[in-house]
C-alpha cells in the first residue's frame, strides 16, 4: 500500500501532511518554503511509497481566482510533470486554516507558538488530506477527482 501526501500551498510557505500506508490516518509533517517544496517532496517520495498528492485549492462561490491560485496552479503543474505516474487530486481547502487554529487551541498550544508563521500550514494540509479521504467513503481506495485547473 502507498500513502498520499497533502499540501496546503501558499506563496511563501506550504504545509505538508501524509497518510499512513493504509490511508487511515492523516498526520501533519512540516511547513516548508514553497520554493523548497519540490526538493522536500523528492525526499518523501524517495523514502516512502507514495500513490499521489492532494492539493488544497480555494473555491470561491463566484468561481474567481484568489491571490493564491497562481502558486497552487504552478505546484499542481510541477507535480504532474515531475510525477507523471502519480495522481494529483485537487480538494476544496475552504476554512482549513480556521479549523487548524481551533485545533491548536483545543490541543493546548501556547499562544506564542500559535503566532509563529507557518504553524497552521501543516495542520491545514492534514485537514485537506482528510477531506479527500472522507470524500472517498469508508473502505474505498483513492480515486482521482476531476482536474479543475485550466
Amino acid at each position: 500500500m502507498a500513502r498520499l501526501i497533502g499540501l496546503d500551498v501558499g506563496g511563501v510557505r506550504t504545509g505538508v501532511a501524509s497518510t499512513d500506508d493504509l490511508k487511515l490516518i492523516c498526520s501533519p509533517l512540516e511547513t516548508v518554503k514553497t520554493a523548497d517544496l519540490m526538493a522536500k517532496l523528492r525526499t518523501l517520495t524517495d523514502a516512502h511509497e507514495v500513490e499521489g498528492f492532494v492539493v488544497g485549492q480555494p473555491n470561491l462561490i463566484a468561481g474567481e481566482a484568489t491571490d493564491g491560485t497562481p502558486f497552487i496552479d504552478k505546484v499542481v503543474a510541477n507535480l504532474k510533470k515531475t510525477y507523471p505516474g502519480m495522481t494529483v487530486h485537487v480538494v476544496d481547502e475552504g476554512h482549513t486554516s480556521q479549523e487548524a487554529a481551533r485545533i491548536q487551541v483545543e490541543a493546548g498550544m501556547k499562544a506564542s507558538k500559535r503566532r509563529e508563521k507557518g504553524s497552521l500550514d501543516a495542520i491545514a494540509a492534514s485537514l485537506i488530506l482528510q477531506r479527500h479521504l472522507d470524500a472517498q467513503g469508508p473502505g474505498t481506495t483513492s480515486k482521482p477527482l476531476p482536474d479543475f485547473s485550466f
